[in-house]
């Protein structure tokens, strides 16, 4: 009898020392918040970079002074610079780690791509779902000069109105500009675009809309 009473006070007082050291050492029973626990975004085989895989849209944000460009390269135009905190919603990213914003200005003459600004991914602090946010595959040249026609516009394939007609670029289509003849005419190369189309032709000078830094540097050329 004294036996079972001593065994059944022993199992009372481990029991009292287990109880102790759970509560000594903050062991928790509670399950932890599946969101607060989840793995951040990191860079992959894929990609060197760790797009943010989070609610709410893709936002950029600087954290000091930031070079912006008009173009994904550092060779391309500057569009401006910005201090810290500078925020936006990004509309397009590249496979080498750009990122691209609506400026939020007027640029009814341009399309597509040619609409965002951009900013390094190591330039930045991202934030939101970027994982989601397109990768861009055609991107513009840094330095070239693009026409972008407003209304369609025929490619001839000498600088006369009377020459053959090789193509006519419609809205939104745009090619690159090679130079300009000392008679009223821009060369273009179709294959510097999105027109599937190659080779070069001639627009009448007066129809050009143009993009990029370097249209005003272009060379002449002869017809």
């Amino acid at each position: 009898m004294k036996r079972q009473l001593f065994f059944a006070l022993a199992a009372l007082v481990l029991a009292s020392l287990a109880c102790d050291f759970n509560i000594g050492f903050g062991v928790s029973t509670t399950t932890p918040d599946a969101a607060a626990t989840a793995p951040a975004a990191t860079a992959t085989a894929s990609s060197p970079y760790a797009w943010p895989a989070e609610t709410g849209a893709c936002t950029l944000e600087t954290v000091g002074a930031t070079v912006l460009y008009d173009r994904p390269s550092v060779e391309a135009q500057v569009f401006s610079e910005v201090g810290a905190e500078f925020s936006a919603v990004v509309g397009g990213r590249t496979a080498d780690g750009w990122v691209g914003f609506d400026p939020a200005m007027a640029q009814a003459a341009n399309v597509g791509v040619f609409r965002l600004r951009w900013a390094h991914f190591d330039e930045v602090s991202l934030s939101g779902d970027c994982v989601s946010v397109p990768q861009l595959g055609w991107l513009p040249e840094p330095i070239l000069c693009y026409f972008m026609p407003m209304e369609s516009v025929n490619v001839y394939s000498g600088a006369d109105i009377d020459a053959s007609v090789v193509a006519t670029l419609q809205v939104e289509d745009f090619a690159s500009i090679s130079g300009y003849s000392n008679n009223g005419w821009a060369q273009i190369d179709l294959g510097a675009g999105n027109t599937g189309l190659s080779g070069s032709g001639w627009v009448e000078q007066a129809k050009l809309n143009l993009n990029g830094g370097t249209c005003d540097e272009l060379p002449e050329v002869s017809p």
